[in-house]
């Protein structure tokens, strides 16, 4: 899975691209609300407590892995593609999936959703701040998995994945089985019950 032609820098075009979905992220999360940084007055830019009103506010957060783990997935599901799209084109498509999921992560019905089905019973939705550290985790996983191929891409996938579900009790697999089939004894369990 290494992409051997994967260019060492990006055409300027690229570049322009990436920054206007980046832009348009931003002034979109904006309109619907989100708040820029955390408004518990912490400037600190990481915040590893999943329980506190400073999760996903900061610029990264225990959820950043999941993010990472999103480059890792989308760059092998685009590495499908890479007889007729060439790596830049791969990394808009799968950079556009990543921030439409942070849109959507932030929309009323996920929040909602999250809060219902899931640990994150305050979850208030992301500040811009962390929606952006969201979308570098992605480009970071992407990133390594253009450069280690598929053995160690799954590899990495598995420690960090079961890695967060010993140290918070949650992670990417159980986040998206929460979100679509919650399960009760699991949410208890996330609790610390």
């Amino acid at each position: 899975m290494i992409d051997a032609a994967a260019p060492p820098t990006f055409s300027r075009r690229t570049v322009l691209v990436l920054l206007a979905m980046l832009a348009f992220a931003i002034f979109y999360l904006r309109w619907q609300g989100r708040v820029w940084w955390c408004q518990q007055g912490d400037w600190f830019p990481i915040s590893f407590v999943v329980n506190s009103p400073h999760n996903s506010q900061h610029v990264f957060d225990a959820y950043s892995l999941s993010h990472m783990l999103h480059g890792l997935l989308f760059y092998g599901f685009f590495w499908l593609f890479r007889k007729r799209m060439s790596f830049q084109w791969r990394l808009i498509a799968a950079t556009a999936v990543e921030i439409g999921w942070e849109l959507l992560e932030n929309s009323p019905i996920i929040i909602n959703r999250y809060r219902t089905a899931t640990m994150s019973l305050g979850y208030e939705g992301d500040s811009i701040i962390n929606s952006f550290g969201d979308i570098l985790s992605y480009l970071i996983g992407f990133w390594i998995a253009a450069k280690v191929g598929l053995k160690w891409s799954i590899a990495i996938f598995l420690i960090v994945d079961l890695a967060m579900l010993w140290w918070i009790r949650d992670n990417l697999v159980l986040n998206v089985l929460m979100l679509l089939w919650p399960i009760d004894a699991i949410r208890k369990w996330q609790a610390g019950g």
